[in-house]
């Protein structure tokens, strides 16, 4: 089988594309795949690491406001589109999978010019300005959330749910990833992360929250992003509880199964990771993100009892320290949250996603 993957710019959208391709390659051990993206993107790092050939289109963000920047954008577009049907003639895909960003927006619409079925898949509960853009002629629009928002035909959707890499739904034990983690197993854990690039926020609030904790309070792993990581290493050297600080953490799925409780961004991938391996959380949705889509994320663990939201301007490190601490005293309030958060989960995303695309590649 021959599939083109696109899609990226954030960690929301590769996840998916990398779990979507671990699926595939077990269906068709001679499965040949291209990811396109943009070069320099994320998504081209990300292809690297799950031996995935990368090729790079010329694409922009469009512009909110109206500015010479979009007649900049709508250039590149078209410069894109044209390099993506020469991607597309010269590979000769039995299907395109896009899983948003504007990234995927080049090959998507090439491939739905010529012809070829195109699956959208949208992680957020928000749809994207692409997937809006490219629905119309997709041959499936592959949803996360039923009550998704967005103006799309309701006639090629279906619910999926946000597929995760295969190590989120085979974790090792708490117990196990403690010990790796050099962890005292019978104190609380808390992960905190704003995800790769870390959050200055969830940062600054942490550095004051982390003085009130003592020893047997609990332990921190707390992925900072490389800008604040001195400054977080500075702050945890004067606390006295056992706080790991780390620019990035590689192995997210042994750092998230230690965990006794998350707090991090609502990003989509995040959010799908969350109710995976059963989480309770405190999420700070990006007031920044396109639509406001990470606070309809939150809002969904919200409403399911599976999270507590804090607004980027409710993130005081008095309110931080106090709403870590009420939970940690609470274990069956804990237990609740995590049982609503595996609620949540879809564990056969990627592969109703992947029987999607061999339904209409094989028919």
């Amino acid at each position: 089988m021959r599939i083109m993957i696109t899609g990226g710019g954030t960690g929301g959208h590769t996840s998916p594309a990398v779990a979507i391709v671990e699926e595939l390659r077990k269906r068709d051990p001679r499965l040949v795949v291209q990811w396109v993206g943009r070069k320099g993107g994320i998504e081209q790092k990300v292809a690297a690491q799950a031996d995935i050939p990368f090729r790079s289109v010329p694409v922009e963000g469009w512009p909110r406001r109206r500015s010479i920047r979009r007649a900049w954008a709508m250039a590149k577009l078209a410069l894109g589109v044209a390099r993506a049907m020469l991607y597309i003639k010269s590979f000769r895909p039995q299907a395109i999978v896009g899983v948003g960003g504007f990234v995927c927006l080049p090959l998507c619409y090439a491939a739905q010019r010529l012809g070829v079925p195109t699956f959208l898949h949208e992680q957020n509960k928000r749809l994207g300005m692409a997937n809006q853009l490219l629905a119309p002629r997709a041959t499936r629009l592959l949803l996360s959330y039923p009550e998704t928002l967005g103006r799309y035909p309701a006639d090629k959707s279906r619910v999926v749910g946000n597929p995760v890499r295969a190590g989120f739904l085979h974790p090792p034990t708490q117990k196990n990833a403690r010990e790796v983690l050099g962890l005292d197993p019978h104190i609380p854990v808390v992960l905190v992360t704003g995800g790769s690039q870390g959050a200055h926020a969830l940062n600054a609030a942490m550095r004051d929250a982390i003085r009130s904790f003592a020893p047997k309070d609990a332990q921190f792993l707390w992925m900072t992003g490389v800008t604040d990581a001195t400054a977080a290493r500075e702050a945890a050297a004067q606390s006295t509880a056992h706080i790991e600080v780390f620019p990035f953490i590689q192995d997210m799925v042994t750092a998230c199964a230690a965990a006794d409780l998350m707090v991090c961004r609502a990003g989509a991938s995040s959010s799908a990771e969350i109710a995976a391996m059963g989480k309770p959380s405190i999420l700070i949705p990006y007031p920044h993100a396109t639509d406001n889509h990470q606070e309809q994320n939150a809002r969904a663990f919200e409403q399911a009892g599976a999270a507590i939201i804090m607004l980027d301007d409710e993130c005081t490190g008095e309110r931080f320290a106090q709403t870590i601490r009420d939970l940690l005293e609470d274990p069956g309030r804990l237990a609740a949250m995590a049982k609503a958060s595996s609620s949540l989960a879809r564990l056969g995303a990627a592969e109703a996603i992947v029987e999607e695309i061999l339904t209409h590649v094989f028919e």
